[in-house]
């Protein structure tokens, strides 16, 4: 019961991470048996290959220095890995990491179980090079931005008092074969639990786009759980995309438990609101409250022998699912255990199989499509901080990474042509075509004012009277002169800054545009939504940006044209447009690059 939880022994030094705080001491009661670390980081920016290689080795040096063993996952995105070794040796190796890169490893969460029995021990390090640390299947392109996500991490204690809150649901990140031995159960009137019944975290996306579950979600404070707090860095930043791209899908905020069950069940020793056992990837094989009865931690679980269906809950042998699309643990009893070894292992089904449960043929989230919707709208362009508080402030970072930006005299422009110049995105901004053509354009323009309105500009480009101009209709587009196409600083902003990616160089189409009060900056939105100029066959999009008004470290590249990398990661060049062609060149003196900018394809080509 909530009483009864209420009542629970905490053990407060369990509680806490250890990210930019000192290790635990070594254990007064050091006994015979070994430690083992727990610890995960993700990278962003991603490492290069190099940087990758780099860690790897010292990963191997400190590890054979301290002889520490065990099993890992290396990814341009990070690490995750879990270690053992003495507890002398295993802090040595994390003091290790944090002296190697402190920037990085400083804010990594040790976690660090002393005295677990000896044969635990790895017998050797294997760190497997992978695409993701977690395979969800949104590497690349796909995976939500860590710095971008608008969940709050909360401490296990503080995360054991929001499931009893109203008004909030609680979702098991991990596969259904370990939440049939253990989950955590809100108690009555707190959060409501929601077991995705997934095979595999590539499912999990899945599931979280499915209409019935965003229902759940919507109105609702969303808590999260994982085994150590990985899988939920990843399914956290997915809801947070998700949420701040689609408007109807709104949430109360997002909170994960920091350390995950691990120091859940350190924090609370008893169990907590935890029933049951959590299922560990670890020769370990299953961990469960250090002070709870093994008979009341049996009779917590509702798992069975998937062969003669008497209830039994530990996962012996390394039996699985016959399906061959499934293919996980089964849970096979020891008077079951010899006939699933031979005539019935291809008999056995796992729960799901069994009833027929499948989300593998549900649609992914297009998160592509989301990301650039958020960048477009200013929500990858200009986030703000929203601090360590829960709800509210959760709430306001979301709002201000949905768009809905507080006003500033900067301007985030996007869907800007390579080829643009400073003027061009002042004369876009003005509601002026750059580039010399003076259209303005509107939605759902007529074509045939379109046709006339250029054959009158042609006129009027090689010298003809602007009187031809004004014989077209100006009710869909209206045309100037050269001269009309100056542009006050009121109406196309002063300074423009370009914005190229933090990770290559390149410029990939955005700008900040400094306008001279906040009310010249209101009126350019404004028209901007009204009224879109387009400008290299795309509309361009006009937002506010508060970060960049409030930090000067956020600004771009000054210059007349935007910047050309010589290679990612290098030094950058500004563009220079050849006169009377259709090409773009540019040599860059550190690497002597020829780039060759294609009209056709709107490309640079080497």
């Amino acid at each position: 019961s909530a009483a009864a939880a209420a009542t629970e022994k905490v053990v407060e030094a369990g509680a806490r991470s250890v990210a930019g705080k000192p290790l635990p001491p070594l254990p007064a009661d050091l006994e015979n048996g070994i430690t083992q670390i727990l610890f995960y980081q993700y990278v962003e920016p991603v490492w290069s290959a190099r940087r990758q290689k780099q860690a790897l080795a010292e990963l191997n040096r400190l590890a054979q220095l301290n002889d520490v063993t065990g099993r890992g996952r290396i990814a341009l995105e990070g690490l995750n890995c879990t270690l053992t070794g003495s507890a002398q040796g295993t802090r040595a190796f994390c003091e290790g990491m944090r002296a190697w890169d402190p920037n990085l490893f400083n804010e990594t969460d040790f976690k660090l179980t002393d005295n677990i029995p000896a044969e635990s021990k790895f017998k050797a390090l294997t760190i497997k090079s992978t695409q993701e640390l977690v395979a969800y299947g949104l590497g690349g392109e796909r995976a939500p931005l860590l710095g971008k996500n608008t969940a709050t991490h909360l401490e296990a204690d503080e995360y054991h008092k929001m499931l009893s809150q109203p008004d909030t649901v609680v979702i098991d990140v991990r596969n259904y074969y370990e939440t049939v031995i253990g989950r955590i159960e809100p108690p009555k009137g707190g959060a409501e639990f929601l077991d995705p019944m997934m095979r595999n975290s590539r499912e999990f996306p899945k599931w979280l786009n499915a209409p019935e579950t965003k229902e759940k979600l919507k109105g609702k404070k969303v808590m999260m759980y994982c085994t150590g707090g990985i899988r939920c860095e990843r399914a956290t930043a997915l809801l947070s995309q998700m949420e701040r791209a689609e408007d109807e899908l709104e949430t109360q905020g997002i909170f994960h438990v920091r350390g995950g069950i691990d120091r859940y069940l350190k924090t609370f020793p008893e169990g907590g609101y935890w029933k049951g056992r959590n299922y560990l990837f670890d020769l370990r094989g299953e961990q469960a409250p250090e002070l709870k009865a093994e008979d009341d931690v049996n009779r917590e679980t509702s798992s069975y022998c998937c062969v003669c269906k008497a209830h039994y809950s530990l996962y012996k042998g390394k039996h699985a699912c016959s399906n061959k699309e499934c293919k996980v643990p089964v849970i096979v009893c020891n008077g079951c255990k010899s006939r699933a070894d031979s005539e019935l292992k291809a008999e056995l089904l796992c729960p799901l199989c069994e009833s027929g449960h499948v989300l593998r043929d549900l649609p992914l989230p297009d998160l592509v499509g989301q990301k650039r919707k958020l960048a477009l709208e200013g929500g990858y362009a200009d986030d703000t901080s929203a601090g360590a508080g829960f709800a509210a402030d959760a709430k306001a970072k979301r709002a201000a990474l949905k768009g809905e930006l507080e006003h500033a005299r900067w301007l985030h422009v996007a869907h800007i042509p390579l080829t643009a110049t400073a003027d061009d995105v002042r004369s876009a901004l003005a509601g002026i075509v750059p580039g010399g053509k003076g259209h303005k354009q509107g939605k759902g323009k007529d074509k045939r004012a379109e046709k006339k309105a250029k054959e009158a500009k042609k006129k009027t480009y090689f010298g003809a009277k602007a009187e031809k101009a004004e014989e077209a209709p100006t009710a869909a587009v209206t045309t100037t002169t050269d001269a009309d196409t100056t542009v006050s600083a009121a109406s196309g902003g002063g300074k423009v800054e370009w914005i190229p990616d933090r990770d290559t160089g390149f410029f990939y189409g955005s700008c900040y545009v400094e306008m001279p009060t906040l009310e010249d900056a209101e009126a350019a939105v404004a028209r901007a939504v009204a009224v879109p100029t387009k400008f290299g066959g795309r509309f361009i999009r006009v937002n506010f940006a508060p970060a960049r008004a409030k930090d000067a470290g956020r600004a771009g590249h000054s210059g007349e044209r935007p910047p050309v990398p010589a290679a990612p990661g290098g030094e950058v060049m500004p563009v220079t447009r050849k006169s009377g062609g259709g090409e773009v060149l540019g040599v860059v003196p550190v690497v002597a690059t020829l780039l060759r900018f294609d009209t056709s394809s709107n490309t640079f080509k080497a």
